[in-house]
């Protein structure tokens, strides 16, 4: 007897329509903010680290030209003294596929191009005799798959002749 008054108590009240709760409601949806912020905070520092990576290959290639350039004999290093066997020349140029001072590289998808400009310092009294001092400037550029951008880097130091 006791099953057939729960049946027939339960087929009184009607269907019972289930529903949620406020703080149940209040909960998922600050359960949804954190998962949000999280990936938000993720993201973000996956772009940090691409970003970093970039930058440390385009510092790479400017000290390589950096090292290059110091070790290399003075009157050789720019165009206006040695002419197409310059320093300058040889690290703007690729000259075949041997050569191990290229002027792009390709890293996980991305083309860095490297600029070198070698220019003589000039006295500053007289502007057309140069004072045993070069001013080297290497740009980095680089290009992303997807277009976005960036700064280059830049790197500015001189050279002088210790001969």
């Amino acid at each position: 007897m006791i099953v057939d008054y729960r049946l027939q108590s339960a087929r009184k009240k009607g269907p019972r329509i289930r529903a949620y709760t406020m703080p149940e409601l209040l909960i998922t949806i600050l359960l949804l903010a954190i998962l949000f912020t999280l990936s938000i905070i993720f993201s973000s520092g996956l772009d940090q680290s691409k970003r970093l990576r970039d930058y440390s290959v385009a510092v790479a290639l400017a000290q390589q030209a950096i090292e290059i350039i110091r070790s290399a004999p003075f009157r050789l290093l720019d165009n206006a003294d040695a002419g197409k066997d310059s320093v300058e020349d040889d690290l703007n140029t690729k000259t075949n596929d041997d050569d191990p001072f290229v002027p792009d590289f390709e890293s996980g998808g991305i083309k860095y191009d490297r600029q070198v400009k070698i220019d003589d310092v000039m006295a500053a009294e007289d502007k057309t005799r140069p004072i045993g001092l070069k001013l080297v400037e290497i740009t980095v550029n680089w290009a992303f798959p997807d277009g976005g951008k960036h700064d280059p880097f830049v790197v500015t130091t001189t050279v002088a002749d210790m001969n």
